[in-house]
């Protein structure tokens, strides 16, 4: 009788180590009812192929290899990249309700501490506060409130860049960081060292444990991932700093300097939040609007310099706009629509060089399918900037003149159901389209037409007059920037020098009223 028992759990312990085996070697397998892909290892799926830095480039090459529409295992996860307008346009804009949630990502949850509503899942706290950040940065508020402080602090960079032109890099960061740390906190940062530049830095994918796809990873101590603790004080720096931000805006109106910001509008009760916020909550909140206004505004800005320098027939077209409808004034935002060609510039600035090459993952909360293939619930669905807005004609090429039949701003286009006519994709689709984006275009447009306007933009030259040759340098992170480079901005006149001088002249006791 004994012997039979034996051999029976013998038997059954064989059973479960053949079943837990075949478990192992399907986990990370690509389901057949998927889109294709590369081929998948055990275990791994295909994680071993994710790189590093430049996910962007491997999703062009495996578009190029596997169809606009492919899909990538990494380990238990699902992961559907959409390199197709159309696909964009039927899922993400069309079934909004269950394609716009946020992957799931404990890296990421954990260097936000949660409260970074960009990458919230659905739920009222994201309601409520990207209700809030619509309602202070409409094109109506920007317009009426937000736009004589752009166009202050554009007057000081101006300015700037004629006294010295070396510090390209920390003027825009500068101006940028300023211009929104106005609207947001009330206050300005009059030099680029000033606490209210504070910028915080971005998550790089690939950098970190993919413990969503790998849960097993979870239980690694965090002295043998340094991604953890490096998650852990990415939030904990950028609390501190947004709270004493908050707290200087606390102590300017105890003091009885009450001013028209974001902050004072939530803090005395004017303007409300449909949920209560704890204290780092609320910093946080503040956080994420004065991040997405100056850091990626700057990127957008610094790219732009870099393609004029490099482009001169470019320069030369918008000066004919810009001297036949301002003539001896600068350009203002009232004149957008005698200056289409800025626009242009713009626009392809945007889909030569993203800020967010790889965009921000969505994530559907329920099985689809789309052309024949399973979508799965939860899988992380990516629609990156950087490939679709190759869809076009000489994709490499450097050219603004391909949007001359694309008058608008980037939100008509965005939200048109001619998604063929899609002017690019950098600011993302569906109803995680980026809530800043009237505020970045219209800074970008102030910035490049006032500097077009005032200067040449032109590559810098050695002590014998030797023209350096600018190259196409970028950090290609979570989010892209230039690698700092430098370029001389030559007055076209003393006229026009003299405009420069005398318009930051007049504009120095406004900005003097936020410092």
């Amino acid at each position: 009788m004994y012997s039979h028992v034996t051999t029976l759990l013998g038997f059954l312990y064989a059973l479960f180590a053949l079943y837990t085996l075949f478990k192992l070697f399907r986990f990370g397998q690509r389901d057949k009812r998927l889109p294709p892909g590369p081929p998948t290892l055990p275990i791994l799926g295909n994680a071993h192929l994710i790189p590093a830095h430049g996910l962007h480039r491997k999703f062009q090459e495996w578009s190029d290899q596997y169809g606009k529409i492919f899909s990538l295992k990494i380990g238990a996860s699902t992961i559907v990249v959409l390199n197709d307008r159309r696909a964009v346009h039927s899922l993400i804009d069309k079934k909004s309700a269950i394609y716009s949630d946020r992957s799931f990502d404990k890296n990421s949850d954990a260097a936000v501490g949660g409260e970074n509503f960009g990458l919230q899942h659905i739920s009222p706290s994201w309601r409520a506060q990207r209700k809030v950040a619509a309602q202070c940065l409409s094109p109506k508020v920007i317009d009426d409130k937000i736009g004589p402080i752009q166009e202050a602090e554009i007057c000081h960079l101006v300015h700037d860049l004629l006294e010295s032109p070396d510090q390209l890099f920390a003027h825009v960061k500068r101006a940028a960081a300023s211009a929104t740390a106005i609207v947001i906190f009330g206050h300005r940062a009059s030099t680029a060292n000033s606490f209210w530049g504070t910028l915080n830095t971005a998550l790089e994918p690939g950098s970190y444990l993919p413990i969503e796809q790998f849960p097993i990873l979870g239980y690694i101590p965090d002295f043998l991932a340094p991604s953890k603790a490096r998650a852990r004080e990415a939030y904990r720096n950028t609390t501190a700093i947004y709270k004493e931000a908050k707290e200087r805006v606390e102590t300017r109106r105890k003091n009885g300097d009450v001013r028209d910001s974001i902050a004072d509008r939530l803090l005395s009760g004017d303007m409300k939040m449909d949920i209560t916020m704890r204290d780092n909550q609320f910093s946080n909140f503040l956080a994420v609007l004065h991040e997405a206004g100056s850091d990626t505004t700057a990127s957008m800005v610094l790219t732009g310099i870099l393609y004029l320098a490099k482009h001169p027939w470019v320069q030369d077209k918008a000066r004919l706009e810009l001297d036949r409808a301002c003539g001896q004034r600068m350009p203002a935002w009232s004149d957008f629509k005698d200056l289409p060609y800025i626009n242009c510039i713009i626009k392809e600035g945007l889909r030569i060089r993203p800020v967010a090459p790889v965009g921000i993952p969505h994530r559907v909360n329920c099985d689809d399918w789309y052309e024949g293939f399973l979508i799965p619930k939860d899988s992380t669905i990516y629609l990156p900037p950087w490939t679709l807005n190759k869809q076009c004609e000489d994709p490499d090429t450097y050219n603004p003149d391909r949007y001359l039949q694309h008058p608008r701003l980037a939100m008509d286009y965005a939200g048109s159901p001619d998604y063929e006519n899609r002017d690019h994709y950098s600011y993302g689709s569906g109803r995680r389209v980026c809530v800043g984006i009237h505020l970045a275009e219209r800074t970008q447009w102030r910035i490049l037409a006032r500097l077009l306007w005032a200067f040449n933009i032109e590559p810098p030259v050695d002590e014998s007059g030797k023209v350096f040759e600018l190259g196409y340098d970028y950090v290609d992170a979570f989010l892209s920037h230039p690698v700092p480079y430098n370029v001389r901005f030559t007055p076209r006149s003393a006229y026009h020098e003299r405009v420069v001088r005398e318009s930051f002249v007049n504009v120095k006791d406004f900005l003097g009223s936020w410092e």
